[in-house]
Protein backbone atom coordinates (compact mmCIF):
# COMPACT_ATOMS: atom_id res chain seq x y z
CA UNK A 1 0.00 0.00 0.00
CA UNK A 2 2.97 2.58 0.89
CA UNK A 3 4.61 1.42 -2.46
CA UNK A 4 0.98 2.62 -4.07
CA UNK A 5 0.87 5.80 -2.69
CA UNK A 6 5.19 6.74 -2.91
CA UNK A 7 4.16 5.60 -6.97
CA UNK A 8 1.18 7.83 -7.19
CA UNK A 9 3.10 10.36 -5.44
CA UNK A 10 5.93 10.57 -7.73
CA UNK A 11 3.68 10.28 -10.70
CA UNK A 12 2.03 13.43 -9.45
CA UNK A 13 5.01 15.44 -9.06
CA UNK A 14 5.96 14.65 -12.17
CA UNK A 15 3.10 15.37 -14.50
CA UNK A 16 3.10 18.88 -12.28
CA UNK A 17 6.71 19.53 -12.65
CA UNK A 18 5.84 19.22 -16.80
CA UNK A 19 3.28 22.21 -16.27
CA UNK A 20 4.99 25.52 -16.91
CA UNK A 21 2.29 27.15 -16.04
CA UNK A 22 3.03 29.44 -19.43
CA UNK A 23 3.64 29.14 -22.71
CA UNK A 24 6.91 28.90 -23.77
CA UNK A 25 9.08 28.67 -27.03
CA UNK A 26 11.54 25.66 -25.27
CA UNK A 27 10.46 22.41 -26.32
CA UNK A 28 9.17 19.88 -23.82
CA UNK A 29 11.38 17.05 -22.33
CA UNK A 30 11.30 14.78 -25.57
CA UNK A 31 13.88 11.62 -24.40
CA UNK A 32 13.48 9.59 -27.07
CA UNK A 33 13.78 11.92 -30.24
CA UNK A 34 14.38 9.64 -33.11
CA UNK A 35 13.27 12.84 -35.96
CA UNK A 36 10.38 14.24 -34.47
CA UNK A 37 12.32 17.57 -34.19
CA UNK A 38 14.46 17.26 -37.01
CA UNK A 39 15.86 20.68 -38.40
CA UNK A 40 13.07 20.95 -41.54
CA UNK A 41 11.63 23.67 -43.59
CA UNK A 42 7.61 23.28 -43.85
CA UNK A 43 5.65 24.56 -46.87
CA UNK A 44 3.87 27.91 -46.20
CA UNK A 45 6.02 28.05 -42.93
CA UNK A 46 8.95 30.88 -42.22
CA UNK A 47 12.69 30.14 -43.12
CA UNK A 48 14.00 30.12 -39.63
CA UNK A 49 17.44 28.70 -40.92
CA UNK A 50 18.74 31.60 -43.01
CA UNK A 51 19.22 30.16 -45.75
CA UNK A 52 17.08 31.71 -47.99
CA UNK A 53 17.33 35.75 -48.31
CA UNK A 54 13.60 36.76 -48.84
CA UNK A 55 12.66 33.88 -45.62
CA UNK A 56 10.46 31.90 -47.68
CA UNK A 57 10.55 28.29 -47.29
CA UNK A 58 8.22 27.69 -50.68
CA UNK A 59 10.81 28.85 -53.79
CA UNK A 60 9.39 29.90 -56.96
CA UNK A 61 10.20 27.99 -60.37
CA UNK A 62 13.42 28.74 -62.02
CA UNK A 63 12.68 31.78 -64.90
CA UNK A 64 11.87 29.60 -68.12
CA UNK A 65 10.64 26.83 -65.95
CA UNK A 66 7.89 24.57 -67.50
CA UNK A 67 6.38 21.78 -66.11
CA UNK A 68 6.11 18.11 -67.18
CA UNK A 69 3.08 17.75 -69.76
CA UNK A 70 2.71 21.45 -70.09
CA UNK A 71 5.42 22.30 -72.85
CA UNK A 72 2.44 23.13 -75.44
CA UNK A 73 3.94 21.73 -78.54
CA UNK A 74 1.11 20.75 -79.82
CA UNK A 75 -2.43 23.01 -79.65
CA UNK A 76 -4.33 19.95 -81.23
CA UNK A 77 -3.69 18.06 -77.92
CA UNK A 78 -3.23 20.85 -75.05
CA UNK A 79 -5.51 23.40 -76.47
CA UNK A 80 -8.44 21.31 -78.74
CA UNK A 81 -7.12 23.70 -81.66
CA UNK A 82 -5.62 23.85 -85.37
CA UNK A 83 -2.96 25.94 -86.05
CA UNK A 84 -5.30 28.01 -88.04
CA UNK A 85 -6.74 28.64 -84.45
CA UNK A 86 -10.09 27.06 -85.71
CA UNK A 87 -11.37 23.95 -83.01
CA UNK A 88 -10.13 20.38 -84.54
CA UNK A 89 -12.10 17.68 -86.05
CA UNK A 90 -9.47 15.48 -85.14
CA UNK A 91 -8.16 13.02 -81.64
CA UNK A 92 -4.90 14.07 -81.24
CA UNK A 93 -2.25 11.79 -82.35
CA UNK A 94 -0.84 11.38 -78.76
CA UNK A 95 -4.03 9.33 -77.67
CA UNK A 96 -4.19 7.14 -80.44
CA UNK A 97 -2.16 3.75 -81.15
CA UNK A 98 -1.51 2.39 -84.36
CA UNK A 99 -3.43 5.65 -85.57
CA UNK A 100 -6.99 4.58 -84.29
CA UNK A 101 -8.56 5.10 -80.68
CA UNK A 102 -7.48 2.58 -78.45
CA UNK A 103 -10.31 0.89 -76.73
CA UNK A 104 -9.40 1.62 -73.38
CA UNK A 105 -9.33 5.58 -74.17
CA UNK A 106 -13.18 4.93 -74.13
CA UNK A 107 -13.26 2.92 -71.23
CA UNK A 108 -11.11 5.39 -68.86
CA UNK A 109 -13.31 7.87 -70.28
CA UNK A 110 -16.59 6.15 -68.76
CA UNK A 111 -14.60 6.07 -65.42
CA UNK A 112 -14.00 10.23 -65.76
CA UNK A 113 -17.59 10.77 -67.38
CA UNK A 114 -19.19 8.84 -64.60
CA UNK A 115 -17.45 11.38 -61.70
CA UNK A 116 -17.65 14.43 -63.38
CA UNK A 117 -20.23 14.83 -66.22
CA UNK A 118 -22.84 12.74 -64.72
CA UNK A 119 -24.55 15.04 -62.00
CA UNK A 120 -25.50 17.64 -65.14
CA UNK A 121 -25.27 15.30 -68.19
CA UNK A 122 -26.38 11.80 -66.73
CA UNK A 123 -25.45 8.53 -67.06
CA UNK A 124 -27.31 8.19 -70.40
CA UNK A 125 -25.26 11.63 -71.67
CA UNK A 126 -29.22 12.92 -71.78
CA UNK A 127 -29.03 15.92 -70.19
CA UNK A 128 -30.75 14.76 -66.94
CA UNK A 129 -28.33 14.44 -64.23
CA UNK A 130 -29.36 14.98 -60.63
CA UNK A 131 -28.23 18.75 -61.04
CA UNK A 132 -31.24 19.42 -63.80
CA UNK A 133 -33.57 18.53 -61.10
CA UNK A 134 -35.80 21.50 -58.81
CA UNK A 135 -34.33 21.81 -55.62
CA UNK A 136 -35.75 22.06 -51.74
CA UNK A 137 -36.73 25.64 -52.66
CA UNK A 138 -38.82 24.80 -55.72
CA UNK A 139 -35.76 26.75 -58.23
CA UNK A 140 -34.08 24.61 -60.67
CA UNK A 141 -30.30 23.88 -59.68
CA UNK A 142 -28.84 25.39 -63.25
CA UNK A 143 -29.78 28.47 -64.99
CA UNK A 144 -29.22 26.96 -68.41
CA UNK A 145 -29.67 22.72 -68.44
CA UNK A 146 -27.36 20.92 -69.85
CA UNK A 147 -27.65 19.62 -73.17
CA UNK A 148 -28.11 15.95 -74.43
CA UNK A 149 -25.58 14.86 -76.00
CA UNK A 150 -27.60 13.12 -78.46
CA UNK A 151 -29.04 16.31 -80.13
CA UNK A 152 -28.12 16.72 -83.34
CA UNK A 153 -26.16 19.73 -82.44
CA UNK A 154 -23.65 17.76 -79.77
CA UNK A 155 -23.14 14.73 -82.45
CA UNK A 156 -22.08 17.69 -85.33
CA UNK A 157 -19.87 19.35 -82.64
CA UNK A 158 -16.02 18.71 -83.14
CA UNK A 159 -14.15 17.18 -80.37
CA UNK A 160 -12.02 19.94 -80.56
CA UNK A 161 -14.98 22.41 -79.21
CA UNK A 162 -15.86 19.96 -76.74
CA UNK A 163 -12.57 19.82 -75.57
CA UNK A 164 -12.73 23.41 -74.99
CA UNK A 165 -15.59 23.36 -72.98
CA UNK A 166 -14.16 21.04 -70.71
CA UNK A 167 -10.99 22.79 -70.70
CA UNK A 168 -12.32 26.57 -70.30
CA UNK A 169 -15.91 26.11 -69.17
CA UNK A 170 -19.08 27.68 -71.15
CA UNK A 171 -21.65 29.78 -70.61
CA UNK A 172 -20.28 32.61 -68.71
CA UNK A 173 -19.54 29.69 -65.54
CA UNK A 174 -22.83 27.74 -66.11
CA UNK A 175 -20.56 25.08 -66.92
CA UNK A 176 -17.29 25.96 -64.94
CA UNK A 177 -13.91 25.25 -66.64
CA UNK A 178 -12.65 21.80 -65.18
CA UNK A 179 -9.30 21.90 -66.40
CA UNK A 180 -7.66 21.55 -62.57
CA UNK A 181 -10.25 18.51 -62.13
CA UNK A 182 -9.72 16.77 -65.69
CA UNK A 183 -6.08 15.96 -66.67
CA UNK A 184 -5.03 16.74 -70.32
CA UNK A 185 -5.18 13.21 -71.42
CA UNK A 186 -8.38 12.07 -69.68
CA UNK A 187 -10.01 14.82 -71.17
CA UNK A 188 -9.51 13.15 -74.72
CA UNK A 189 -10.17 9.54 -72.98
CA UNK A 190 -13.88 11.40 -71.97
CA UNK A 191 -14.32 12.67 -75.18
CA UNK A 192 -13.98 9.23 -77.16
CA UNK A 193 -16.73 8.01 -74.46
CA UNK A 194 -18.89 10.32 -75.46
CA UNK A 195 -18.23 9.67 -79.31
CA UNK A 196 -18.84 5.82 -78.82
CA UNK A 197 -21.72 6.49 -76.94
CA UNK A 198 -23.05 8.79 -79.44
CA UNK A 199 -22.49 6.10 -82.32
CA UNK A 200 -23.88 3.62 -80.41
CA UNK A 201 -27.48 5.43 -80.80
CA UNK A 202 -26.44 6.93 -84.53
CA UNK A 203 -24.23 4.73 -86.68
CA UNK A 204 -24.11 7.60 -88.97
CA UNK A 205 -21.72 9.76 -86.33
CA UNK A 206 -18.41 9.51 -87.11
CA UNK A 207 -15.94 9.99 -84.01
CA UNK A 208 -13.86 12.51 -86.18
CA UNK A 209 -16.65 14.17 -87.88
CA UNK A 210 -18.47 16.59 -87.69
CA UNK A 211 -18.80 20.30 -88.86
CA UNK A 212 -16.68 23.85 -88.35
CA UNK A 213 -19.01 26.78 -88.62
CA UNK A 214 -17.65 29.35 -90.44
CA UNK A 215 -19.50 32.70 -90.79
CA UNK A 216 -18.00 34.98 -94.22
CA UNK A 217 -17.45 38.14 -94.13
CA UNK A 218 -20.14 40.53 -94.44
CA UNK A 219 -20.36 44.09 -96.46
CA UNK A 220 -23.93 44.21 -95.28
CA UNK A 221 -26.46 43.22 -93.23
CA UNK A 222 -28.52 40.09 -94.55
CA UNK A 223 -30.92 37.04 -93.51
CA UNK A 224 -28.04 34.93 -94.63
CA UNK A 225 -26.00 35.99 -92.80
CA UNK A 226 -27.61 36.40 -89.60
CA UNK A 227 -28.51 32.25 -90.58
CA UNK A 228 -24.67 31.52 -90.53
CA UNK A 229 -24.32 33.34 -87.18
CA UNK A 230 -27.05 31.59 -85.22
CA UNK A 231 -25.02 28.84 -85.92
CA UNK A 232 -22.15 29.89 -85.27
CA UNK A 233 -22.27 32.00 -82.16
CA UNK A 234 -24.46 29.23 -80.43
CA UNK A 235 -27.94 30.91 -80.85
CA UNK A 236 -29.60 27.24 -81.37
CA UNK A 237 -28.45 26.02 -78.09
CA UNK A 238 -30.95 27.85 -76.17
CA UNK A 239 -33.60 29.77 -79.49
CA UNK A 240 -35.49 27.16 -81.44
CA UNK A 241 -36.92 27.59 -85.17
CA UNK A 242 -39.92 25.27 -84.49
CA UNK A 243 -41.74 26.69 -81.78
CA UNK A 244 -40.56 24.43 -79.33
CA UNK A 245 -39.47 26.08 -75.73
CA UNK A 246 -35.22 25.78 -74.53
CA UNK A 247 -33.47 28.03 -72.70
CA UNK A 248 -34.59 31.05 -74.58
CA UNK A 249 -38.05 32.19 -76.14
CA UNK A 250 -38.24 30.37 -79.84
CA UNK A 251 -37.56 32.97 -82.80
CA UNK A 252 -40.28 31.12 -84.72
CA UNK A 253 -43.64 33.90 -84.60
CA UNK A 254 -41.39 36.08 -82.46
CA UNK A 255 -41.30 39.24 -84.43
CA UNK A 256 -43.85 41.59 -84.28
CA UNK A 257 -45.28 39.53 -80.74
CA UNK A 258 -46.21 41.60 -77.67
CA UNK A 259 -43.76 39.84 -74.82
CA UNK A 260 -44.78 40.61 -70.88
CA UNK A 261 -40.94 41.43 -70.15
CA UNK A 262 -39.23 42.63 -66.48
CA UNK A 263 -39.72 46.25 -67.83
CA UNK A 264 -43.26 45.66 -68.98
CA UNK A 265 -45.15 44.56 -71.93
CA UNK A 266 -42.74 45.01 -74.48
CA UNK A 267 -43.22 44.53 -78.96
CA UNK A 268 -40.87 42.00 -80.39
CA UNK A 269 -39.54 44.78 -82.80
CA UNK A 270 -36.30 45.83 -85.01
CA UNK A 271 -35.20 48.15 -82.08
CA UNK A 272 -36.17 45.88 -79.10
CA UNK A 273 -34.20 42.57 -80.61
CA UNK A 274 -30.88 45.04 -81.21
CA UNK A 275 -31.26 45.85 -77.71
CA UNK A 276 -31.81 42.26 -76.46
CA UNK A 277 -29.18 41.32 -78.80
CA UNK A 278 -26.14 43.99 -77.70
CA UNK A 279 -27.77 44.13 -73.72
CA UNK A 280 -28.94 40.51 -73.03
CA UNK A 281 -30.52 41.88 -69.36
CA UNK A 282 -32.30 45.12 -70.49
CA UNK A 283 -35.66 43.13 -71.35
CA UNK A 284 -35.83 39.50 -70.35
CA UNK A 285 -39.21 37.83 -71.13
CA UNK A 286 -41.09 36.78 -67.92
CA UNK A 287 -40.69 33.08 -67.41
CA UNK A 288 -37.39 32.91 -68.87
CA UNK A 289 -34.14 33.05 -66.92
CA UNK A 290 -31.00 35.66 -67.22
CA UNK A 291 -29.00 33.16 -68.91
CA UNK A 292 -27.61 34.82 -72.57
CA UNK A 293 -24.26 36.49 -71.97
CA UNK A 294 -22.90 39.68 -73.92
CA UNK A 295 -21.54 38.84 -76.96
CA UNK A 296 -19.19 40.59 -79.13
CA UNK A 297 -20.63 41.24 -82.19
CA UNK A 298 -20.59 43.77 -84.73
CA UNK A 299 -23.27 46.42 -85.91
CA UNK A 300 -23.58 44.25 -89.36
CA UNK A 301 -23.93 40.93 -87.39
CA UNK A 302 -26.33 42.33 -85.18
CA UNK A 303 -28.38 43.70 -88.03
CA UNK A 304 -28.16 40.24 -89.77
CA UNK A 305 -29.45 38.18 -86.74
CA UNK A 306 -32.24 40.24 -86.36
CA UNK A 307 -32.53 40.32 -89.94
CA UNK A 308 -33.01 36.11 -89.19
CA UNK A 309 -35.28 36.51 -86.54
CA UNK A 310 -37.75 38.56 -88.48
CA UNK A 311 -37.87 36.08 -91.24
CA UNK A 312 -38.56 33.27 -88.89
CA UNK A 313 -42.16 33.54 -89.39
Amino acid sequence: MRAHSLMLISTLVGALAGCRGQESKVPPIHLILNMDTQEKGKAYREDTSDVFADGRVMRAPVPGTVAIGQLGESDRLEAGLEDDGQVTLKFPDEVKVGGALPATLAARGQLRYNIYCTPCHGSDLDGKGVMTQTGYDSNPRLIIPPPSFHSTRLKNMPVGQIYVAIKNGVNGGNMPSYAAQIPLMDRWAIIAYVRQQQKAKDATVEPEGGKIMVVAAADVASVDHGSQLYEAKGCAACHTLDGNRLVGPSFKGLFGKMENTTEGETMVDMAYLHESIREPAAKIVMGYPPAMPKLPLTDIEVDSLAMFIESQK
